[in-house]
């Protein structure tokens, strides 16, 4: 149904169309948005940050990805850090995934993730770890579904809001 491709120039028109449904509401992740730059500005930056080129301060070497849909639409990003600092470990995790409101749902959440978790591995991460909002839609339940361990809890002082964190392992 759904599958992860990198970014590429062929999917510039139908970035734009995906930028566009955001309207006013914040882009996650924020390595996703686009206002205020060149849809080929964003391919060169999320190519250095892969190839670690050039990482800007408090950004990670990470691989991005559209999520397609099988009419070959994007209906979400996916941006999987290869490792974590201090902030990244309390607040965010190894993954951030973004899904364009008229097709965000639990199931699509929880399908994306699995995307995402399955990329991870294949990226070679050992040891993924994963926060959500606490109670959102059953997707801390998810997480551990997938194999996740509830490592502590807290409240997010960046976003405001209470997550837990997971640690799962992908070996």
């Amino acid at each position: 149904m759904y599958h992860l491709v990198k970014p590429t120039i062929f999917y510039k028109k139908k970035y734009l169309e995906y930028m566009k449904e955001w309207k006013e509401e914040p882009i996650v992740p924020v390595v996703s948005d686009l206002r205020g730059r060149r849809f080929e500005t964003l391919l060169k930056e999320l190519y250095e940050l892969e190839h670690e080129i050039r990482v800007p301060k408090d950004y990670f070497p990470d691989m991005s990805y559209f999520v397609i849909n099988q009419d070959d639409e994007i209906i979400g990003f996916v941006n999987i850090r290869h490792y974590l600092n201090d902030t990244m470990i309390d607040a965010r995790g190894h993954i951030s995934i973004g899904i364009k409101p008229t097709k965000r749902n639990p199931e699509t959440i929880k399908l994306v993730y699995k995307l995402a978790v399955d990329e991870a591995q294949q990226i070679g991460i050992k040891q993924l770890k994963l926060v959500c909002k606490k109670d959102i839609d059953g997707m801390c339940e998810y997480i551990i579904s997938l194999g996740g361990r509830l490592e502590s809890e807290s409240y997010n002082e960046i976003d405001h809001y209470p997550i837990q964190r997971f640690l799962m392992n992908l070996e």
